[in-house]
């Protein structure tokens, strides 16, 4: 018969064992997040990878010493990596009562923010599109490509916003672990009949 000492000991090493699995796994989760990051936004892996953790870690709050531990870093490029996810917005830095260091968080609502930003970034380019039209007659064949441009981003500069007032209206109508509802169309935003009268395909 296994003594009771045997089996606690037992017991403590499959603890350990699957406690080791899950630092694994979230280690290959964090590369995973800065390869995509690096591929998608030109980042150094290290930005993606510091960004990852800090969507994960526990505490929510990090300063360097745990951030570089945790995502093999150096000093060096872990500074640089953290200067620039606070310009961009998406880690904001907080200090303590009493603490010398300097801690890290994902910055509020950081992941809309960034999605907002990128969208009309992206939307902007029909004023250059626009601009380009104008140089030549309407209708002009020359120009039947930079129409195509045009229209996929005026497009989006008329979905990008209500598609974010969307997002705002449903942000806070959902638990942990849960996923967004589907609370329609936000107000003001146009319908899928709207969308066809625009195109001129409306009844």
């Amino acid at each position: 018969m296994m003594s009771s000492d045997g089996g606690d000991e037992d017991t403590d090493a499959a603890r350990v064992r699957e406690q080791d699995n899950d630092a694994a796994r979230v280690q290959e989760w964090v590369e995973q997040v800065g390869t995509w990051f690096m591929q998608q936004s030109g980042w150094p892996p290290i930005m993606g990878r510091t960004l990852a953790w800090l969507m994960v870690s526990d505490p929510p709050e990090q300063n360097p010493a745990q951030i570089a531990a945790a995502v093999h870093a150096s000093r060096a490029s872990l500074t640089s990596a953290l200067r620039l996810l606070t310009e961009a917005r998406m880690i904001q830095a907080v200090t303590r009562s009493g603490d010398r260091s300097t801690y890290y968080r994902v910055a509020p609502d950081a992941w809309a923010a960034m999605l907002r930003r990128r969208l009309e970034s992206i939307a902007s380019f029909s004023d250059i599109t626009d601009e380009g039209l104008g140089l030549f007659p309407q209708g002009a064949r020359r120009a039947e490509r930079l129409r195509e441009a045009h229209r996929v981003f005026e497009w989006l500069n008329v979905e990008a916003e209500p598609l974010l007032k969307r997002w705002d209206a449903v942000r806070d109508t959902f638990t942990p672990d849960e996923t967004p509802p589907d609370a329609g169309p936000a107000p003001g935003a146009p319908t899928a009949d709207d969308n066809r009268r625009r195109e001129g395909h409306g009844e």
